[in-house]
């Protein structure tokens, strides 16, 4: 599930300098609605072998602070993904009976390839960033590995956008005056209860097609559950040969903090707590009893985001207007 390039003139090669020119000046700062997927993403990838450990794993992405590995060949090409959360041993701590050597020991003989993803969405480096925000959007994922002529070349995620996106709000005609939380967030979200299984919270995820779940106690959050969360206890639970039938637990956010904001909170500054923090998803909560009334996520951003980008586009082709367009 690749998005093609575009078209062969937008190649840098297309058109090549003659020898005999002189060095060109630096080009000026590209209006949102030229960047391309390139101009954003990370290119010095970490990734990892289907065959290392999930220690393994855990230990470089804590060393080198990132979210997400590509697993790939040694040709370079991609053959699945891995998150922190898959990863995270306090789940596994958490939720399985086995003493700590015998964790231990199954983390150990667990290959990275038994929990990462297959099925990858991944986009070309000259696809325009609106395209990939528009992806990420659509179909709730939080970072693009991307691949050109089948060969893994950088990464894009959901907080890479953030700031773009927070940036994007000063050229975007609000609602009111400034841009607020309750403008971008989901409103009263599906959530769950402690005592929720791991199996049906697996199942409201696949209905609904949501990455997370806010875990509720007398209305208010207690914790956070992603996608990636499920996967780690159904391995756990099946190398255990237990079933999934086992209550989700409140410890569930695999120790990772629980991140509120108000719906009145300045959208910019909570967006980009968010991508300094690298963080997924925030919970929003009334400012005065502290329930529950929204979520955030990258997938919000990445709405808005893409949203400037259209108004960018839809500016620049009205006759007498291309000058005006606010700048991204």
């Amino acid at each position: 599930m690749s998005l093609p390039p575009p078209p062969a003139p937008l190649r840098p090669s297309a058109a090549p300098a003659a020898p005999s020119a002189p060095p060109a000046p630096p080009a000026p700062p590209a209006p949102s609605s030229a960047l391309r997927v390139r101009d954003l993403m990370t290119r010095n990838v970490f990734t990892l072998s289907a065959t290392q450990s999930v220690p393994l794993a855990e230990a470089m992405m804590s060393l080198k602070h990132i979210r997400h590995v590509p697993i790939v060949d040694d040709a370079g090409h991609l053959q699945g993904l891995v998150t922190h959360r898959d990863l995270l041993a306090a789940c596994i701590s958490t939720l399985s009976p086995l003493s700590d050597e015998e964790r231990s020991s199954l983390q150990l003989s667990v290959p990275v390839s038994r929990l990462m993803r297959r099925d990858v969405w991944t986009i070309s480096s000259l696809a325009p960033a609106s395209a990939a925000a528009r992806l990420m959007r659509d179909h709730q994922i939080g970072c693009l590995p991307v691949v050109d002529d089948g060969v893994l070349v950088g990464i894009l995620t959901g907080t890479d956008l953030l700031e773009l996106a927070s940036r994007a709000l000063e050229s975007v005609a609000a609602p009111r005056a400034g841009w607020r939380v309750e403008d971008a967030m989901t409103a009263v979200p599906l959530s769950i209860e402690p005592s929720t299984t791991i199996e049906k919270a697996r199942s409201v995820m696949l209905r609904f097609g949501i990455r997370h779940l806010p875990v509720v106690e007398g209305g208010r959050p207690i914790a956070l559950v992603a996608d990636a969360d499920l996967r780690v206890a159904e391995v756990v639970y099946r190398e255990c040969g237990q079933k999934t039938q086992a209550s989700l637990a409140t410890y569930f956010c695999g120790g990772e903090r629980l991140h509120r904001t108000t719906p009145e909170a300045h959208l910019d500054d909570v967006l980009l707590d968010m991508w300094r923090s690298r963080l997924d998803a925030t919970l929003v909560v009334s400012a005065s009893d502290g329930a529950l009334v929204g979520i955030l996520t990258t997938a919000d951003a990445c709405r808005l985001f893409g949203e400037h980008l259209a108004s960018l586009r839809a500016a620049a082709r009205r006759p007498g207007v291309a000058d005006e367009a606010p700048r991204g």
